[in-house]
């Protein structure tokens, strides 16, 4: 027993000199004190076997059995209390040690140089770049920048969409008229949508951006078909639209009717054949295997709208031609002043009742390719529209959340290479950051004094997008909105869509969206005091 404590002596004493190794103390133990316990707890652990070895020697003398016995027993006893004290105190140090690196606060040392840093904080772009070189410039030079450059040059008046509205509605009314006997897809009236109509547009030329719903009469429908299983996760911002013809199944079961008479079958027949003749027909012109194709649609929508144009031409005293743009029907209108006017129409498919449309394409949105011409893009822009219109009434009277959308596009249009290069990082993505920044602050944060700090809060929301390659759209997947958007249920719940998949399988794009982006942190500043100097002298 006296042998089993001592053992257990000497691993409490291995395991507390192991805590109090030089490379574990800290400054507060000294080296001293611990070298003198050792040398104490040696010398204890010396005698202890000398003692031992003259009891071994001393066993076989049997008339001092009964008296070593005896001092074996007494020495038993008194060594045991000693090792069960020594051990106590062996557990209360090792327990005090290891409470003490626990709680005892460490600092560690920093061996990086400080050109170490500064490399490490380039290679984390854009985590530290975009919150630490943000060159906005103060709010005197924003102020004069807006009014010099961007609403003294690039606004068109107020009246501009009134008209561009009721032009484009007279045209589809004549093209009513002449689609209404040899045609069952119908036209819509006009509904404006992006920037020109929410009034945040300085781009130049102007463009007014318009869709235009069509249909099908007697009783031929449209379905569309979103959110479909077998599309891929970065093509989920596409549907279909399948064209439903008249109830055949209806006439099918009149035919096997055995009451009915042969010239009311023959009736019945030749009624069911010109349905299939007209569904046919209808099918060859604007859809691909019974699903709506865009391309032949767009190319129906062209050649109507000229034909309504040449009704209607004389009724105007300016000059209309027809342009054939990727997704949409362009229109120019000239006057002899010289003065022109750039219209893009989009035909559009409803979305059921709500204001979520199909559309052939949609401007400055994503570089992603279709899937194919059968799938028509899912467009939020009208409940965009209806969004900012009751923001403008919300933030105060002086609002800048306007102003900011403004002069990072004008600025983003001023930086391109080249005027044919098309930016990665289109107004789209910089509409969605602002308001998605509009729900989640305070309304009185977005008055005009707050300018400086509103475009900093934008800049780094896109770097943080862009660092993680996400960038969810505003309206799908967002359920804080209520039924009054106009906005479906299967949208609302469904998956958020993010705008900047493709960043995470195409490199070189992701590349270039950042080089866009730093490149407006670096010449932000510098670029609109050159803009003031041009314009002032100009």
């Amino acid at each position: 027993m006296p042998a089993l404590l001592g053992l257990f002596s000497v691993c409490l004493l291995v395991i507390t000199g192991s805590l109090y190794h030089p490379r574990l103390l800290s400054d507060e133990v000294e080296n001293e004190e611990v070298q003198s316990r050792i040398k104490e707890q040696e010398s204890k652990y010396k005698l202890e076997m000398e003692r031992l070895q003259k009891e071994v020697d001393e066993k076989n003398d049997p008339e001092q059995e009964m008296k070593v016995s005896t001092l074996v027993k007494a020495e038993n006893s008194t060594q045991i209390d000693w090792n069960t004290w020594n051990i106590l105190l062996m557990v209360t140090i090792l327990f005090l040690e290891l409470w003490r690196q626990d709680t005892w606060p460490h600092t560690p040392q920093d061996y990086n140089s400080e050109e170490e840093e500064e490399g490490e904080k380039e290679n984390e772009f854009p985590q530290r770049i975009y919150s630490n070189i943000l060159n906005i410039p103060d709010k005197c030079v924003l102020d004069q920048f807006y009014n010099v450059c961007i609403q003294n040059v690039s606004q068109e008046p107020m009246q501009t969409c009134e008209f561009v509205e009721s032009f484009v509605d007279n045209l589809l009314e004549a093209c009513r008229n002449i689609c209404q006997w040899d045609s069952e897809l119908i036209l819509e009236d006009c509904v404006g949508i992006g920037s020109q109509f929410e009034k945040w547009g300085c781009k130049t030329p102007s463009v007014y951006d318009i869709l235009v719903p069509i249909f099908l009469q007697d009783g031929y429908c449209f379905k569309p078909e979103i959110c479909c299983c077998d599309l891929p996760p970065d093509k989920q911002s596409y549907g279909r639209i399948v064209m439903v013809t008249p109830g055949s199944a209806d006439l099918g079961c009149l035919c096997k009717s055995t009451e009915l008479e042969g010239d009311v079958l023959c009736l019945i027949h030749s009624k069911r054949f010109e349905a299939d003749v007209r569904a046919n027909c209808l099918a060859s012109i604007v859809c691909s295997e019974w699903y709506l194709d865009y391309k032949k649609v767009l190319k129906w929508f062209r050649v109507a709208l000229a034909k309504s144009w040449n009704n209607v031409c004389h009724k105007y005293d300016f000059d209309l031609s027809f342009h054939n743009i990727t997704g949409c029907c362009g229109l120019k209108v000239q006057y002899q002043s010289g003065r022109n006017i750039y219209i893009k129409a989009f035909p559009a498919v409803r979305l059921k009742d709500s204001d979520v449309y199909l559309v052939s394409s949609f401007p400055d949105y994503t570089k992603n390719t279709v899937p194919s011409t059968t799938y028509w893009h899912i467009s939020c822009a009208v409940c965009e529209y209806r969004f900012l219109k009751i923001m403008a009434k919300s933030v105060p009277k002086n609002s800048c959340h306007l102003k900011c959308l403004q002069i990072l596009i004008f600025l983003t249009e001023k930086l391109r290479s080249s005027p044919d290069q098309r930016n990665i990082l289109g107004s789209y993505f910089f509409k969605t950051v602002l308001m998605h920044l509009l729900l989640s602050q305070p309304y009185s944060n977005w008055h005009e004094c707050h300018l400086e700090y509103r475009l900093r809060d934008i800049l780094k929301y896109l770097g943080k997008c862009l660092d993680e390659k996400r960038l969810s759209r505003f309206m799908i997947g967002n359920q804080t909105f209520p039924k009054q958007m106009g906005i479906p249920e299967m949208l609302l719940y469904a998956e958020p869509i993010n705008l900047f998949r493709s960043f995470v399988t195409e490199r070189d794009t992701y590349g270039q969206a950042l080089m866009e982006y730093q490149k407006i942190l670096r010449d932000m500043g510098p670029l609109m005091m050159e803009c003031i100097k041009d314009n002032t002298v100009s």
